[in-house]
């Protein structure tokens, strides 16, 4: 019995031996609203809160925001430190969240995780920055809109918006509340002939300082005026004989046109049909000679046409020749 007591004693030393802890004030920072220019940072104080010293090994922060230790990263029982996380709001817009790791030699949570939070608003912030007119038909001109909210509680006031250029954008704006709608309108008629599509911007001007002028990105595409159906001619064909298909071309508009020529990007292929009179729809026959080796082919027919908003028609030809 007395053999056993030293045994037992020596087990609850160490049960009840004294161990660091590592405690924080808080874990979690909300910096509420700040400007996207504004800079900020708190202080997380960290205490040792066990009966042994500690070691605070490393801090590792996320991206988008930096540290500074403010005292010691050994602590004795019941001293205390701080960590001063600094946040740089520029680029980012919205409610960010970031953390950071803190990791020590506390032998029960060796790694805590604080974090902060921050809603980085602008004087002005747009709802987009990017508007898409796709398809867009000559004759149907073509609306959308930008929202500026306003980010510091006072009304956002709109001096212009004007896309210099592109005299087929036309801006307008109106007011609602502290808020305005931008009102970009794509009218494809004053479209230049033979261009079908492009990327513009659009600068809008206001009398904030901070947001004085803010460029919308629109791209834009027309529809066609003339449809190819098919669109792409596909062949699995065996090597050494004369392959046709025919393609049909038609003005959506119902006005006639003439096929002017044809280039295409393989000597084998050639196209029939090339110079009849004006119609709205047109005939073609694309031949793949016999004189085309086996393999395969990913080819372009370029078509001109008198219209003078689509000089130019294009179709894909494909074939496998075995």
């Amino acid at each position: 019995m007395r053999s056993i007591l030293p045994f037992l004693v020596c087990c609850i030393c160490v049960a009840q031996a004294p161990k660091p802890v590592l405690s924080f004030d808080k874990v979690h920072h909300d910096f509420g609203k700040i400007s996207v220019d504004r800079k900020v940072s708190h202080r997380f104080k960290a205490t040792n809160t066990g009966g042994a010293p500690l070691q605070i090994k490393q801090v590792a922060p996320s991206c988008g925001c930096t540290y500074t230790m403010v005292g010691q990263w050994y602590l004795k029982p019941g001293e205390s430190t701080e960590i001063d996380a600094t946040f740089n709001p520029a680029g980012m817009r919205g409610v960010v969240r970031k953390s950071m790791q803190v990791i020590s030699d506390d032998p029960d949570n060796p790694t805590i995780h604080l974090s902060f939070e921050a809603d980085v608003v602008q004087d002005v912030m747009p709802s987009t920055t990017a508007l898409f007119f796709d398809d867009v038909a000559r004759n149907a001109p073509r609306k959308s809109s930008v929202r500026l909210d306003s980010g510091n509680g006072q009304p956002v006031q709109v001096i212009d918006a004007k896309a210099p250029g592109a005299p087929y954008l036309n801006c307008s704006f109106r007011s609602e509340g502290n808020n305005v709608v931008v009102d970009i309108q794509m009218d494809a008629r004053k479209v230049p002939g033979g261009k079908t599509s492009g990327v513009d911007v659009v600068t809008i001007r206001t009398k904030s300082e901070r947001s004085a002028l803010i460029p919308i990105n629109v791209q834009w595409s027309l529809r066609p005026s003339v449809s190819v159906n098919p669109a792409r001619i596909a062949w699995v064909e065996p090597a050494g004989k004369e392959l046709r298909t025919t393609v049909n071309l038609k003005h959506l508009d119902g006005k006639p046109f003439k096929v002017l020529s044809a280039k295409p990007t393989n000597p084998n292929i050639r196209v029939e049909g090339i110079g009849r009179g004006s119609a709205a729809q047109q005939d073609l026959t694309v031949i793949l000679g016999a004189k085309a080796q086996a393999g395969t082919y990913n080819e372009r027919v370029i078509l001109t046409i008198d219209d003078p908003d689509q000089p130019e028609v294009e179709f894909r030809l494909s074939a496998v020749l075995r």
